[in-house]
Order: structure tokens, then sequence, then C-alpha cells
């Protein structure tokens, strides 16, 4: 865990009082490393659940009070806590999906039944009560946006065509910019034009600094649009990259693609290995790596 430095005038870094090179190299170094502590100040003094709750109960009041959803329960009161003005768009977008999970999560804790605390089943019903509540306001209130992560909720949660034209809409204006919008556009082309989608999940993948936060379903849906193409090596590279991160087919199902269409293994192992490298690298580039031509 990193320490949290009291920082005073006296400790500010004074690049100008030295001459030699070195010397503003570490100090360049040193201004580096306190950008990026400042730049964590916000997580790194924010109260814990516990706290919030305590001081500032609205906050937490509606949802269950057992132990049950714990993490989807703090994320919507540390969600709460660090923006407790109105909404931008993407912070609207964010909310709902938190609600979506926890929805999820306490609708199925809702169903358990306690013979002796009838309480724990009632505070749980208050946590389906207000996901349910608050899903329904957020999305009237996003109903009409244009932002694209809005437009594309309502496309893909009630089937708004509206909202699908508006989404479509800003991927013409060039606004899909981070790699799960295109992600979602992919989902929409998947259905008509497999090359756009494939290109639209190259250039999602090539946009990820490094794997850390990479949406994994990207690979079964590149070798889902290679089945279908029938490039046979590629759905067995795709299915060999997910392995590596836990989102791909099983040994048994891998070697039966293999053998079924005679593929040359080692070869195609050795492309995953430069795929996944590019991956945790940040540098991915499907033309680069050879996967077009396949």
């Amino acid at each position: 865990m990193l320490k949290i430095f009291s920082i005073s005038p006296k400790s500010t870094v004074d690049c100008h009082l030295f001459g030699n090179f070195s010397t503003k190299i570490n100090c360049l170094a040193g201004l580096v490393f306190l950008v990026a502590i400042l730049s964590g100040c916000n997580d790194m003094f924010e109260p814990k659940v516990a706290t919030i709750c305590k001081d500032n109960p609205a906050l937490c009041e509606d949802l269950n009070p057992d132990q049950w959803c714990r993490s989807e329960k703090a994320d919507i009161i540390r969600h709460r806590y660090r923006h407790p003005d109105e909404l931008n768009e993407e912070q609207h977008y964010r909310k709902l999906l938190i609600f979506e999970t926890y929805q999820r999560c306490i609708t199925k804790a809702s169903g358990i039944t306690h013979k002796k605390y009838r309480d724990i089943e009632g505070g749980r019903m208050k946590g389906v009560v207000t996901a349910r509540k608050e899903l329904d306001r957020l999305s009237r209130l996003s109903k009409d946006s244009s932002h694209p992560l809005l437009a594309y909720y309502h496309w893909s949660r009630f089937s708004d065509v509206n909202a699908r034209k508006r989404f479509l809409d800003a991927a013409n204006r060039g606004e899909l910019r981070t790699p799960e919008l295109l992600i979602a556009l992919a989902s929409i082309q998947v259905k008509r034009d497999l090359s756009a989608a494939k290109q639209s999940l190259h250039k999602a993948l090539s946009m990820y600094e490094d794997d850390d936060n990479m949406d994994t379903s990207v690979f079964q849906s590149l070798a889902t649009i290679a089945l279908e193409e029938g490039k046979f090596g590629l759905v067995y590279i795709w299915s060999r990259v997910g392995q590596e991160y836990e989102a791909g087919i099983n040994d048994n199902q891998l070697s039966s693609i293999a053998n079924k269409y005679q593929l040359p293994v080692s070869l195609l192992d050795d492309v995953a290995d430069e795929v996944t490298a590019a991956l945790s690298d940040g540098a991915f580039n499907a033309d680069s790596l050879g996967l077009t031509k396949l």
C-alpha cells in the first residue's frame, strides 16, 4: 500500500536549483511520482463505507442492512458519496449499471427465507424495491439522451429503435472513442456485417493500455465471428487467447477444433502467444500481428 505523505511548501520539488543532467532526471521522476500520488488522493482519503453511512445515513438507509450483496451495496454508496450533485451522462450510465448489478444480487438474496430472522427478509425486500425504483427513475430520465453510452443502454435493454439510431449516428460522427463503446457497436454490426464487427473489436483491443481491465468477452466474440467466416485458424487463436484470460474453452474443446480442421497447432500457439504479449503491453495491432491475413 502506498504511504500517504504530508505535503508542505518546503517539500515542493524545485528543479531549477539543480544544474547537472542526472539530477534533473531524478527531479523529473520525483515530479511524476508526486503527480501520481496526488491524482489518487480522492480514493486514498475517501472514508470507509461504514463511516460514510454513519455520517450520511440517507446514502445507505434504503438498501438492505444485512451483509448480503456487500460489494454491490458498497458500490452504490460510494457512487452516491462521490457524486452528491446532478450526474453527468457517463456518471448516470455507471449508476444504472451499478443498480442493475445490485438488483440481480439482492433479488436472489430476497428469495432466501429465514425462519428465525424475518426482519432480514424485510430488509432485503427494501433493497429490491429501491433497486427497482432507482432503475425506473434513471431509465426514465435518460430515455431521450444522445450520449452514446445511454443511447446504447436503452437499445440493449429496451429495444428502443430511436436510441439505436442515436447510437449509430454517434458512431458515424466518430464519437465512439473507447473500447466499451466499440464493443457495443460490434454487437450491433455483427448481425449484418461480420467484417465491420471484427474491425470494431480489433480497434477496441488496440485502445487498451494494458490488459488489467480488458473486456475478455471480446475473445469469444472474435472466435465466433471467425467460425462464421470459416477461418478456423483464427477460431483456434482467439480461443487460445481466451484461455490465457480464463475466458476461453477448455483444452479438450481446443484439441477437438485443431484435430477436426487439421490445424498447425504449434504455429497457431506461437501467434496466440504473440497476441497475448501484445495485449499485455498495450500494443495490440491486428495488422502487425498478421491476424487480418489469416
